[in-house]
């Protein structure tokens, strides 16, 4: 029963880390679509993220329950490994590989997600900038006066004070 359940524990690692390695694809897609402005496919790929963490989340459930009924408890991967010494020795060879693989692959997504973070701040500088001139570009102008108190509405002259013939 408990070899059983540890096959079926391995196959659920390898489900996690096969959507970890899908999820730094997608990151590392969201950083090359954040350097080249394309607003357009980052919403599409959002979806797609959102979509791969709500699987993630599955499979969390699914180890999590399994971990409760082999151990008892909610175990990580170092007590996987231990309860493996004691119960299923042929496993820990297996559960160490995968638990060096999650260990490599979770600081990868971290640093992609924070250059994505990072990204995102800048592009919000630039925007509010561009803005920021845009909204000069068209805001009302204050007005030029003559020396007679009328307005002078020329566009050609540079000064703000006209003399009037």
């Amino acid at each position: 029963m408990t070899t059983q359940k540890m096959q079926l524990l391995i196959g659920i690692l390898d489900k996690e880390i096969k959507s970890y390695v899908e999820l730094k694809e997608l990151f590392a897609q969201k950083r090359e679509i954040l350097k080249k402005s394309r607003s357009d496919d980052l919403g599409v790929l959002d979806n797609k993220i959102l979509a791969l963490n709500n699987k993630i989340k599955k499979i969390n459930k699914e180890r999590e329950r399994l971990s409760e009924e082999l151990t008892g408890k909610n175990c990580n991967m170092t007590e996987f490994i231990e309860f493996a010494e004691q119960n299923c020795p042929d496993f820990v060879n297996r559960l160490e590989d995968r638990k060096a693989t999650i260990g490599s692959i979770i600081p990868e997504i971290t640093l992609l997600n924070q250059q994505n973070i990072e990204l995102l701040k800048h592009g919000m500088i630039i925007t509010n900038k561009m803005l920021e001139t845009i909204i000069d570009a068209f805001s009302p102008q204050g007005s030029y006066y003559n020396e007679s108190g009328k307005t002078d509405s020329h566009d050609i002259d540079l000064w703000t004070i006209s003399k009037e013939i």
